[in-house]
């Protein structure tokens, strides 16, 4: 049996009753995307029992790491890994300049759309074209090409561009443990270079926090400028044993929860539960064909999962079944999260939650955004108003002016909460669905407003 949710007890006013406790479960607050299976409850009460100081199970919060894989766990790997996608457009676009590719094995396969020959080494081909495109370059120059790519690639099965493909399901597993205080990274056998650029739009983790494979790299100072060079050879490969030697060089700490989905992940998750506790390691497994893809023990690129399927129950690691698990697998909209002014600026933002707990069931507390720096809105009991300053995702408020009216005891609490809130928003974000998320310092998710569907602005 699960463990029953501790609950958040909300007081409401009714007239007719008096003060009345609703309670309200976390599986209610988070995870939305997935359904009431025993992955999700595994999932929840980990985190619960790790982040309740009266368990045994307690962890403090400067040791709640969490690492995840990324093709594969946080958004698919099919055909190719995404990386390899980025490889081939680069070999195309550069092939003009280079007719001595038409001479080695995986460049002459690539260009001529033989897809075989990579998906048979697919490492070793990948190696091989961003050695033949990317050898010499500053990382600079690289960082920018990657940028670019990642702002207009589309994926071909599913017409959406490569960064709007991250799995909803996971997103929300992101966002519901750094609400409760774990610091996630990303370990993953692509390049770290490549994740790097990306990673913190896509999925809200820096790139101090990516741990991937290595190219090797030179220090350079010409005509006066310094820059980092890359070079045409592999320095470290994060992959099967590699994982848990990056995570150690890099964090210098054991995770308490590891999420994979293959083989090559079976070491982190190894590495993070066995013989130590509290702990939980989860595999995504692709049972989705219809609306995802797949396979396990016989892929057609890379994600064999084999012998860490096998060895699951024996290890006590939760297997998510794509197709029974999750509700959804991609966010309905294929816009991404970057914010524009266009996007927050004038519609009505009404609170939906305050720390990942939702608000009072009779709140009307919202925000408007004007021009010019102006905000105002309803804390659910007195109105507000101030100055925000926005550059770019970054948003602060200044001291926001307020009425002093009296109200409900509940309401007068969660205004409290809300204004504190609001004074330790740093940056801001748009949710998979529509929603306007305001993060503290930490990037944890404070606030998130839902667009009042009676605006005209969309």
């Amino acid at each position: 049996m699960n463990r029953v949710a501790p609950r958040l007890c909300l007081l409401t006013f009714a007239l007719s009753l008096g003060w009345v406790c609703v309670s309200l479960s976390a599986q209610e607050v988070v995870l939305s995307s997935w359904n009431d299976r025993d992955a999700k409850a595994s999932l929840v009460n980990f985190v619960e029992s790790v982040t309740d100081p009266a368990s045994d199970q307690f962890v403090a919060k400067a040791d709640r790491i969490a690492v995840f894989d990324n093709d594969g766990t946080l958004w698919p790997e099919n055909p190719l890994p995404f990386q390899l996608f980025f490889a081939l457009d680069e070999l195309k676009r550069l092939a003009p300049e280079h007719p001595e590719w038409k001479d080695d094995k995986f460049l002459a396969a690539a260009l001529n759309g033989d897809m075989d020959v990579i998906k048979a080494d697919v490492k070793a081909g990948l190696l091989a074209i961003l050695s033949a495109t990317h050898a010499g370059m500053t990382t600079t120059d690289f960082d920018k090409r990657v940028a670019d790519w990642i702002k207009q690639a589309k994926h071909a099965r599913f017409d959406r561009k490569y960064a709007d493909l991250a799995y909803q399901p996971m997103q929300e597993v992101l966002d519901y443990l750094r609400a409760n205080g774990f610091k996630t990274y990303i370990v993953s056998g692509g390049g770290v270079n490549f994740m790097r650029v990306w990673s913190e739009d896509v999925y809200g983790i820096p790139p101090e926090q990516i741990i991937g494979s290595r190219i090797g790299l030179a220090f350079q100072v010409k005509d006066g400028v310094s820059e980092i060079v890359r070079k045409a050879e592999l320095e470290f490969v994060d992959d099967k044993e590699g994982k848990p030697i990056g995570i150690y060089q890099q964090i210098g700490k054991r995770p308490i929860l590891a999420f994979g989905n293959s083989d090559g992940d079976k070491q982190m998750l190894e590495w993070t539960t066995l013989g130590h506790a509290p702990s939980l390691g989860l595999l995504v497994h692709h049972t989705d064909g219809e609306r995802e893809y797949e396979y396990d023990r016989h892929p057609k690129s890379s994600g064999k999962l084999d012998v860490a399927l096998d060895q699951a129950v024996e290890k006590k690691w939760v297997l998510v079944d794509m197709a029974k698990d999750w509700k959804s697998v991609f966010s309905n909209s294929k816009k991404s999260n970057a914010v524009t002014l266009d996007a927050i600026v004038g519609p009505t933002w009404t609170l939906a939650s305050i720390n990942g707990k939702k608000v009072i069931e009779q709140s009307t507390a919202s925000m408007i955004l004007g021009d010019g720096g102006k905000v105002a809105g309803n804390t659910g009991v007195n109105r507000f108003s101030g100055k925000a300053e926005i550059k770019g995702n970054k948003i602060s408020f200044g001291p926001l002016a307020t009425t002093r009216r009296a109200g409900a005891p509940a309401l007068m609490a969660q205004e409290s909460m809300f204004l504190k809130a609001m004074s330790n928003v740093v940056a801001m974000k748009l949710g998979a669905n529509g929603t306007l998320d305001l993060v503290n310092a930490n990037d944890v998710i404070i606030l998130t407003f839902a667009p009042n569907r009676g605006d005209s602005k969309t």
